[in-house]
């Protein structure tokens, strides 16, 4: 075989693995779909639909991602309003709050994605809402996680990081990027959570898989309920599965390195489609919280 024969045979070997490491950069986020791995569906239940009477919305570009950008979805900034509660037979404003809390519903919505990172939303009610870009090995976020002053103690945050770890067991690897919230009786917190499953996936058909992981990123409402004399107990109230990810071979492993960006938290929304412009992806100061520690494998 010739030198030149066999630098072209060389290129295209080459040239077929660049292809092939841009089909499988990463998986969109596309409810509904079968996944290319375990060939099961993602529910599409898991995003919000549009508000088809509701003609609010969200556009624009997202530029200085690290990598490929996989999906984009927002959630309003949503917290009860305790002060229309004070009337309320059963208790006080703050246990009142805890009641509310319960039964609140927290949209998140999926944006479609366009040529060039482009963005759009459609159907969002009015109000102020919160982005969270995921990247094929990353992701960054704006979210609002308290609108109070962030009071908890060292003591609160070993119990909530406590509870988390106990919960869910499906998921082997657990990473708490932020947590904020309230300290004292009926305090609460929000904690924007990752968990991984890292061990092997069993289907519904009994296929056991050793070449897949799944990812969740979720919110965590959390609730204290201690007592001055139990000491500080939390419990999780309510979660919120933000985005959830079947990652195969070719994709990026274990939990994700998250950051916060300051250009995603607080859009506006009208009664027209809000025109973010070009949103550059950066690493900012995260409020009211310490770097993310490394996740736990319990």
């Amino acid at each position: 075989m010739t030198f030149s024969r066999i630098t072209r045979i060389a290129g295209s070997v080459f040239a077929a693995g660049i292809a092939a490491s841009a089909v499988f950069a990463g998986i969109k986020i596309n409810p509904g779909n079968m996944s290319p791995y375990s060939k099961t569906h993602v529910s599409i239940n898991l995003y919000t639909k549009p508000d088809l009477y509701a003609p609010g919305g969200i556009k624009g570009v997202i530029a200085g991602n690290p990598s490929e950008v996989l999906g984009v979805v927002c959630m309003p900034q949503k917290f009860p309003n305790v002060s229309v509660l004070n009337d309320i037979e059963g208790g006080n404003a703050a246990k009142n709050a805890r009641n509310i809390n319960k039964n609140m519903t927290n949209q998140v919505y999926l944006a479609d994605l366009g040529a060039d990172n482009a963005f759009s939303f459609n159907g969002l009610p009015p109000g102020k809402y919160d982005l969270l870009v995921l990247c094929e090995n990353c992701f960054y976020e704006g979210l609002l996680l308290s609108r109070d002053e962030h009071t908890l103690s060292e003591s609160d945050v070993k119990s909530i990081k406590a509870k988390l770890l106990e919960s869910n067991p499906f998921f082997n690897v657990k990473n708490q990027h932020r947590i904020e919230g309230q300290t004292g009786t009926f305090g609460k917190a929000r904690v924007l959570e990752q968990e991984v499953r890292t061990l092997p996936v069993t289907l519904q058909s009994a296929e056991v898989l050793k070449h897949i992981q799944i990812r969740s990123i979720k919110l965590c409402l959390m609730e204290s309920v201690g007592t001055a004399k139990l000491g500080t107990h939390w419990e999780m109230k309510k979660t919120r599965e933000i985005t959830r990810q079947e990652v195969g071979p070719p994709d990026t492993k274990g939990a994700l390195p998250g950051y916060f960006c300051k250009a995603l938290q607080g859009i506006r929304v009208s009664s027209s489609v809000k025109n973010a412009g070009t949103i550059t992806l950066t690493v900012d100061p995260a409020p009211n919280t310490t770097p993310p520690p490394t996740p736990t494998n319990p």
